[in-house]
């Protein structure tokens, strides 16, 4: 049996003879070196090592039994196979990993340099989308270094993070969205490669990153839509002017969230029915369609908000004051179970779907309803066109 070695700064903390000092992860990384890729024993063996550093227990026989003794035998194995491993190399000192910074994954300069510099990114929507996709994929890396393997910007170890979330169930949509993020960042590095230092080797597994690929997604909406009685059900018993408003703007106009927190007074039309829209990350603004229904419902909270009749001095202030696209998933969510239309797929984007859905539905042109919710590309708005046909493809087919 091993003898707990207690040094006066690692009291508390370390395990085993004296006979080496590891970390951890450098321990567990050590034993990973010869198993299997997609093995989970690390991972076992990382929890058995920290258990016995928690409570000052040797790694011995002794420590192996107590904490085997209620796992299934599938765990045993792995931890039977580390005990020897262990032992093979002498036992040598453990002590637990440095701690570490409480800053997120991509909160580091590169990353962050990245995203303030990549031309593609206008809006801070997409900003925060690209971080949020690199904390995930940086967050996957440090998960596996932890576990003692290899991971790195590289082919590789992207490859093994797309498999990754595909066994998280995350959607391909996310899944291609967040492989994006890396290979651009990637891409930029190359870029930047003398800037960087980096050799040979690091640029051929950053170039390794483009070749990795991503899932197959069927051209269709993820989003589910409202049929028009739905629409008139969910516009009905609402709290408030504003929120009536909000909700006329998404479900009868076809607005984005973000398009309704970024409209001004001077966008609103009422004398040539004309809405002014900034569209998510663009620098101007197209004009569409502005119905009377909703114009009727604008009119009324300007009323209730003391700014009817609108005036010229005014047109800069922003119609919802201080409103985030946080606060609209909520009111629309809200609205949804208060009239049982919350269904898996409904959400605040549902909205804008319901809207192309039902004006195709009204026989408006298909080249009208394009630009009506300003999509860059006509096989963007066919997607309404193609969910049409398969609701009404049992009706209109003849015997």
């Amino acid at each position: 049996m091993a003898n707990i070695v207690l040094h006066e700064s690692e009291k508390n903390q370390s395990i085993g003879q004296a006979t080496g000092r590891y970390t951890v992860s450098q321990l567990i990384r050590y034993f990973a070196a010869d198993l299997p890729k997609s093995s989970n024993y690390p991972r076992h063996a990382r929890a058995y090592v920290k258990d016995c550093i928690k409570k000052r227990f040797a790694i011995d026989a002794i420590s192996f039994a107590r904490y085997t003794a209620e796992l299934p035998p599938n765990r045993v194995s792995p931890l039977r196979k580390f005990l020897f491993f262990y032992q093979q190399i002498g036992q040598p000192l453990v002590v637990p990993d440095p701690k570490r910074s409480k800053l997120s994954p991509a909160a580091n300069e590169l990353v962050l340099r990245f995203i303030r510099e990549a031309r593609n990114l206008r809006g801070e929507h997409s900003k925060e989308t690209y971080t949020k996709a690199l904390n995930a994929f940086f967050a996957y890396v440090d998960q596996q270094q932890q576990a003692g393997l290899p991971a790195s910007l590289s082919g590789l170890t992207v490859t093994d993070f797309v498999l990754h979330l595909k066994a998280e169930d995350y959607s391909p949509f996310t899944i291609n969205l967040y492989l994006s993020a890396v290979k651009q960042l990637a891409a930029w590095c190359i870029r930047r490669r003398d800037e960087l230092k980096l050799n040979e080797h690091q640029l051929n597994e950053l170039r390794d990153i483009d070749y990795v690929r991503g899932l197959a997604i069927e051209r269709t909406f993820y989003k589910d839509s409202l049929e028009a009685h739905e629409r008139t059900l969910l516009l009905d018993d609402v709290e408030s002017a504003k929120e009536l408003a909000i909700l006329a703007l998404l479900g009868l106009e076809g607005l984005r969230t973000v398009e309704v927190t970024r409209l001004r007074l001077g966008d609103l039309d009422f004398g040539r029915h004309q809405l002014q829209v900034l569209g998510k990350g663009k620098n101007t603004r197209k004009a569409i369609k502005f119905f009377a229904a909703c114009q009727q419902i604008v009119e009324r909270y300007l009323v209730d908000t003391d700014r009817w009749p609108l005036s010229s001095d005014r047109r800069n202030e922003v119609l919802f004051d201080d409103l985030k696209t946080y606060q609209i998933r909520y009111i629309v969510d809200k609205q949804l179970r208060k009239h049982g239309l919350k269904r898996t797929g409904m959400s605040a984007h549902s909205l804008r779907h319901t809207v192309g859905q039902l004006l195709l539905e009204a026989g408006v042109d298909l080249a009208h309803v394009q630009q009506h919710l300003r999509h860059e590309t006509m096989e963007t708005t066919q997607f309404y066109t193609k969910k049409r046909t398969q609701k009404t493809y049992l009706q209109q087919m003849p015997d």
